[in-house]
């Protein structure tokens, strides 16, 4: 039996990443690991904010099924049962843990289900209610884990200075971006490593096999980071992408009111710089990060056998279409997620795969690598063929489902290699051609012609709402041959 680590970064643009090809952002831990193992490139998210994503994760159903289609802070219902299969439910041999970050279902915690280590409820964001001079307040109300292991370590409370908050005045509740006093070592992303290592520790001393899921609070905002990381990158290394400048040509109303709402719609171009700057900081944290994982890891002679994956939960517009952070809009920098997995039983190495795959996929895959029957609950499908026999899954698309962030807005996505379609449920639709229009900037929707696309595209993905019962299916089917 394997161990298994999985580390899920939250909210990240994969193009944004270094080993994805990103020229200035460096993350040399995650290039070398994608070096020992493969790297997908049509990974997607179910659903693009935290909890109906990581809810799949944990459920291996899509958003519909688990029935947590928005965050349960934001009005979003839905638990997962205590009595349904979920990613550990069938491996009580191993030592589970749950390290950092939760977000799963809307009451639940990580112990009721069996899970070792944190029991942070909600975001629960740690740095809430300790960081001097701290604004954004989704702290955790279960468990000051965070702070107690500063106070353990000797570290001084870190204090935020220099924070950034756009430019809306009926929005003071969230930073942006600022600088975090102290070294990296008192960090969130330190102190989840840190947090694993001990987990790893006690499953050795045990002498049982291990999963531990190892969850980040970035480089999602606030990005208040320490130095070198908040003046590591400059303003004038950023390029700005072209749907910046053609922010929402033919695109729902909504989306413009989204943007409005972060204060970001309005703001400079040289802000805008600095809060990528501060994303880009934070990314390199997090990559640093995970090198003291791996190199813990080898230390302990155990790097070699593990199956490791590193994803994340969701994308980040961060400046495409002029939008920031996720919500009720469905482009590919918010469902299209990086997907990293060494597997010591592949022999593809240092290999890019394009098949289509799902954040959720990594739950049967999880199953598998440990010995176990993946049960017929999970929607998501077994990687493992792919990973060590580089087979095609044949899948033609991907579903995305969302019924709003902010507000209620249901939204069902069909993302092909070549087109993507967006079903608006009360607003316009949207087509794009990825192909010539990788930007999402022309909408093609209503182009008399893409007709035959845009129908070819309605009646797959009503098909595959119908497959998954999608209780908006029935309102696709009244009205799709009238949009």
């Amino acid at each position: 039996m394997n161990n298994i680590a999985f580390i899920l970064l939250d909210q990240v643009r994969l193009d944004m990443l270094g080993t994805y090809g990103h020229k200035v952002v460096k993350t040399p831990n995650m290039d070398a690991i994608a070096a020992d193992g493969i790297k997908f490139t049509n990974a997607f998210t179910p659903a693009s904010v935290c909890g109906p994503a990581r809810t799949s994760l944990f459920t291996g159903q899509m958003p519909s099924n688990h029935e947590l289609m928005r965050n349960s802070e934001k009005g979003g219902q839905g638990d997962p049962k205590l009595d349904n299969p979920n990613i550990i439910s069938e491996m009580a041999d191993y030592d589970n843990y749950l390290i950092g970050k939760w977000h799963v279902g809307k009451t639940v915690l990580p112990r009721d289900f069996g899970f070792k280590g944190h029991n942070f409820d909600g975001y629960g964001y740690p740095g809430s209610g300790v960081y001097k001079n701290m604004v954004f307040a989704q702290g955790p109300t279960q468990e000051p884990r965070y702070q107690e292991w500063l106070k353990e370590k000797g570290y001084e409370i870190p204090e935020v200075t220099n924070a950034y908050f756009g430019e809306n005045p009926h929005l003071r509740v969230q930073e942006l971006c600022g600088l975090l006093s102290g070294t990296r070592e008192a960090t969130l992303p330190f102190f989840v490593v840190d947090e694993a290592k001990k987990a790893i520790l006690e499953a050795k001393k045990e002498n049982k096999p291990f999963f531990v899921w190892m969850n980040f609070w970035g480089p999602h905002t606030p990005c208040v980071i320490p130095e070198p990381y908040y003046s590591m990158y400059k303003p004038e290394d950023v390029v700005l992408d072209k749907s910046f400048y053609h922010p929402m040509e033919g695109k729902p109303l909504h989306y413009k009111d989204i943007a409005k709402m972060w204060g970001v719609w309005d703001a400079s171009e040289d802000r805008w710089k600095e809060i990528i700057c501060k994303f880009w900081g934070y990314i390199t944290l997090i990559d640093d990060a995970i090198g003291e994982f791996v190199k813990f890891l080898k230390e302990q002679g155990l790097y070699e056998s593990l199956f490791l994956a590193i994803t994340a939960d969701h994308g980040d517009a961060m400046g495409a279409h002029k939008l920031i952070e996720k919500g009720e809009f469905m482009f590919e920098t918010t469902y299209r997620i990086p997907m990293i997995i060494k597997d010591p039983l592949a022999n593809r190495k240092g290999v890019t795969d394009d098949n289509f795959v799902y954040l959720h996929d990594l739950t049967p895959t999880c199953n598998e690598v440990a010995g176990k029957k993946a049960p017929d609950f999970f929607d998501g499908e077994s990687l493992l063929s792919i990973l060590r026999e580089g087979k095609n899954n044949n899948r033609k698309g991907i579903l995305g489902q969302l019924d709003g962030h902010f507000v209620a807005f249901e939204q069902r996505m069909w993302r092909r290699k070549d087109y993507k379609l967006v079903f608006n449920a009360t607003d316009v639709g949207e087509l794009y051609d990825l192909q010539n229009d990788p930007e999402e900037i022309h909408n093609l929707f209503y182009d008399d012609n893409f007709i035959d696309i845009k129908k070819e595209m309605l009646d797959e993905l009503y098909s595959e709402m119908v497959k998954i019962k999608d209780p908006l299916a029935n309102w696709l089917y009244r009205i799709i041959n009238e949009i």
